[in-house]
């Protein structure tokens, strides 16, 4: 299980705020600000937990001793809160990426701050025409929303670097890794695992970079894909065209997937994209299986220096690595 580290919430005094807006998907985020709302009640405090900022708002910022932002994406909402008793939560790429996801539509991570050059390009990829413009012209305006806060609290060195390359004080950012607190052992999966991925199926993901590596290994290898996404389809005709149907297993949605973790020889975290910090290798490395990850973004302090980290995109690297885990 993964919770919040105990930053707030230290006695039993005070009342906290905590904004969350709607999902139409109850995701990673929606999971840590559930548990962290309900640590900080276990802790003694007085919590409120708000989807939408009404007219009332201004009654409801004074009646509380703090504020917690964990998700807000619209940024005439983020100008409302009250710089001196918010703390912002960054979880992602979202908040300094126009686009996103940090990666550009040719699969290249981006490193730049974002803005009107190239993000006016490259942003409508993933998102509408009207949206994209939106997410770009407002870029400036979020990052100085962002600035005014008491605190911005991010999960890895490497998103902190991302928050003061685009221009936050690094002495306004806390870096807390979330806490990792193995489950207890549940179900065993019904057949042996051997490699094991889990997550979302999408392409940041990296999955068809491990279908790859998978194809260059003996044929007594598999796989087992733990998770579902846009992506599914294409990755299953991918095994397919690879002769792979038979040693793949796609196993859809696994409401514990640290059973799956407990009895695989080895999980993979084959992520393209810029990692905020990687909760499945954190994960996988708390429960001590062996971890196989590319080295980047946020994995390689997740590992905590107890995984296989190979170049990023490397699939020849990777295959090797899975090999000396056979």
């Amino acid at each position: 299980m993964t919770e919040p580290a105990p930053l707030t919430g230290g006695g039993t005094g005070g009342k906290i705020l905590v904004y969350l807006e709607p999902s139409p998907v109850r995701g990673g985020i929606e999971v840590f600000a559930e548990r962290h709302v309900a640590r900080l009640r276990a802790d003694g405090r007085t919590v409120e937990l708000c989807r939408a900022l009404g007219p009332d708002a201004a009654a409801r910022f004074a009646a509380v001793d703090e504020i917690i932002v964990h998700k807000c994406t619209d940024v005439a909402t983020l100008e409302r809160f009250p710089p001196e008793k918010t703390t912002c939560y960054i979880h992602d790429h979202e908040p300094i990426c126009p686009r996103g996801y940090a990666y550009t539509p040719l699969l290249h991570n981006c490193t730049r701050p974002g803005g009107l050059w190239p993000c006016l390009l490259c942003a409508p990829a993933c998102r509408s025409w009207r949206a994209a413009l939106a997410r770009v012209f407002t870029q400036a305006r979020r990052t100085r929303a962002l600035a005014r806060f008491n605190r911005l609290v991010v999960i890895s060195e490497f998103m902190k670097g991302r928050l003061v390359a685009n221009g936050l004080s690094a002495d306004r950012i806390v870096v807390a890794p979330p806490v990792i607190a193995p489950p207890p052992a549940g179900a065993p999966p019904p057949d042996a695992v051997d490699l094991l991925f889990v997550g979302q199926l999408i392409r940041g993901k990296g999955v068809q970079l491990l279908l790859d590596a998978l194809a260059r290994l003996p044929a007594s290898r598999t796989l087992d894909i733990v998770g579902t996404g846009n992506r599914e389809a294409a990755l299953r005709a991918q095994a397919d065209r690879l002769g792979l149907a038979a040693r793949v297993r796609f196993r859809g949605f696994q409401s514990d997937p640290s059973a799956w973790m407990r009895a695989a020889r080895c999980v993979v975290v084959p992520s393209f994209w810029q990692e905020p910090y990687g909760l499945v290798a954190a994960e996988a490395v708390a429960l001590g299986r062996p971890v196989v990850a590319f080295a980047i973004g946020g994995l390689p302090e997740a590992c905590q220096g107890r995984a296989t980290l190979v170049p990023p995109g490397d699939v020849a690297a990777l295959a090797a690595a899975l090999a000396a885990h056979g």
